[in-house]
């Protein structure tokens, strides 16, 4: 009886085992063309951002620039950046970091360690520092964009020769700027503890208390919300009938109270708000503060004689002044 031989052994193939590692290195490659393309993509576009707002008397410009977060991320750093618009207001910042991931450079986040400087036309430079200040974009292709801007612990800190600024102070802030259907935008602001040196009725009800802030609102037209400048765009957008439409405005300091609950307003000629709010206002003065208003004086008397101080009234903004139902509180608030 015979036996088949055995088959021979055959080596294995060296093809099969070095393909993963072929195709691995094709893919690291390719993905390190596009990280570099990704890469020169942002810098022709923010060159290109720069010279087009150059053109209409905006600035955008920085002293150094670098690239960085291969392989899955595209941050740049800047340094001294400087955004301006022609009437005078702007941001400049020691340093800013932004950062975007590979697959969706159309979301940045951007973060300024040593905060920001704010210029004001007429008032000075405010220097806004504090543990935490970030702003996100998106959404490139609407208008308005997606905007957010957050901090945490933040002081504001008027430089030398200008003029005071209303927040000095705020444990959290968020503003959040979204489009909306039918050319509208939302604005949405809120300021936790905030320590605040307001004007007018704002002033009295946050005295030396610590404030709560916020503003919900509605902006109707915003397509016309353009101009070679701030005070131009909201002209522009004024003439074309745009409206502020308030959803909620609260200003609470400890007991006493602002709420407007619903209304309408637009800008007048000069620059300052114009329209109607329906408000509740609960001002708790103290002896020496119930002598410098009439709606003060009405809140004591009220406490005197144990009822309650809350008043419902319209908040009017016409011909430069705020006045609260009869009484005339201050100048209105100026938008530019």
């Amino acid at each position: 009886m015979t036996h088949n031989a055995a088959a021979p052994s055959r080596k294995p193939r060296r093809r099969g085992l070095l393909a993963p590692f072929v195709l691995l290195a094709i893919v690291a490659i390719g993905w390190s063309i596009g990280w570099l393309w990704l890469r020169g993509q942002a810098e022709q576009r923010m060159d290109a951002t720069a010279l087009s707002l150059k053109s209409r008397g905006y600035d955008l410009s920085w002293e150094n620039r670098t690239f960085s977060g291969y392989p899955f991320r595209l941050d740049v750093t800047l340094t001294n950046a400087r955004v301006a618009e022609p009437s005078g207001w702007a941001l400049r910042a020691p340093e800013l970091k932004g950062e975007a991931n590979a697959y969706n450079i159309g979301h940045w986040v951007i973060v300024a360690p040593q905060g920001v400087i704010m210029t004001r036309p007429i008032n000075g430079d405010v220097a806004i520092t504090g543990q935490a200040l970030r702003a996100s974009f998106t959404g490139f292709n609407r208008y308005p964009p997606r905007i957010s801007v957050e901090g945490a612990n933040l002081i504001f800190t008027p430089m030398a020769g200008a003029a005071p600024f209303p927040l000095l102070s705020t444990a959290g802030l968020q503003l959040h700027v979204r489009p909306g259907p039918d050319d509208q935008g939302a604005i949405f602001f809120e300021a936790k503890g905030a320590k605040a040196r307001f004007t007018g009725l704002m002033g009295r009800i946050a005295a030396d208390r610590t404030a709560d802030l916020i503003w919900d609102s509605k902006v109707s037209k915003i397509s016309a919300l353009h101009g070679t400048s701030w005070a131009d765009a909201v002209e522009d957008w004024s003439d074309a009938g745009g409206t502020l439409t308030v959803q909620q405005g609260k200003l609470n300091a400890g007991e006493a109270l602002l709420e407007a609950k619903s209304g309408a307003l637009t800008v007048d000629d000069d620059g300052r708000l114009r329209g109607a709010l329906d408000v509740t206002v609960r001002e708790i003065p103290t002896p020496g503060q119930a002598l410098k208003s009439p709606e003060a004086a009405a809140a004591a008397v009220a406490q005197a004689l144990g009822q309650d101080p809350t008043l419902s009234a319209t908040l009017t903004f016409q011909n430069g002044r705020t006045r609260l139902g009869l009484f005339d509180t201050g100048p209105a608030p100026r938008v530019y």
